[in-house]
């Protein structure tokens, strides 16, 4: 059984406060996933990703979130791979294939909604980091972010769930910065090149 939310965090006292390993990575995790959201570039979103999902990684670990642990290792394999833009075809087929790894990875670590929910977040990011332009990159992911703040809420992740919140508001305000909510429909102006 996980414990839940704040089980993890430190207490504050008069002597030194043990920073627990749960809460170490997880506050990394988070600093890195809302870094990744408040940068332009496709390649720096990624690697930001990357240094996220290794330490989220980690945290699923130490908290019996199998799915999730998983999930952030074949995310892992993605962002490797899309960090090139134009990926070769065997690049291609590895990115592919996680697709089938990540159903069977939550068919055979199910632990109920929360691999489901995972295993959606995770199409759904998959998708968003296929994408060549960053402002449909964004879309996904914060469909992505939605789904995944159910597995990080069953999970008893506190951090999980601050990072859902701040990579919510992080991609809201890059689509707000390329106009999306102004002016101009969005999908006319990817199609045009102007990205967010």
């Amino acid at each position: 059984m996980t414990a839940f939310l704040l089980d993890y965090l430190p207490t504050f006292t008069a002597h030194a406060f043990p920073l627990s390993p749960v809460a170490a990575t997880g506050i990394a995790g988070l600093s890195a996933a809302t870094l990744s959201t408040l940068l332009g570039g496709r390649r720096a979103i990624l690697l930001a990703q990357a240094t996220a999902s290794s330490l989220f990684l980690v945290h699923f670990l130490l908290l019996g979130a199998h799915t999730g642990m998983l999930m952030c290792g074949l995310g892992l394999i993605q962002m490797a791979v899309r960090i090139r833009r134009q990926p070769g075809r065997t690049l291609r087929l590895l990115y592919g294939l996680t697709v089938p790894a990540a159903l069977a990875v939550a068919a055979l670590s199910w632990q109920g909604p929360m691999s489901a929910l995972s295993a959606t977040g995770f199409l759904l990011a998959t998708l968003g980091r296929w994408q060549s332009a960053v402002g449909r990159m964004r879309l996904f992911f914060i469909m992505a972010t939605l789904v995944g703040a159910g597995h990080n809420l069953l999970a008893g992740s506190v951090f999980g769930l601050v990072s859902d919140a701040l990579g919510l508001t992080g991609h809201g305000v890059g689509l707000w910065r390329a106009g999306m909510f102004r002016g101009r429909p969005f999908l006319a102006r990817t199609a045009s090149g102007v990205t967010a």
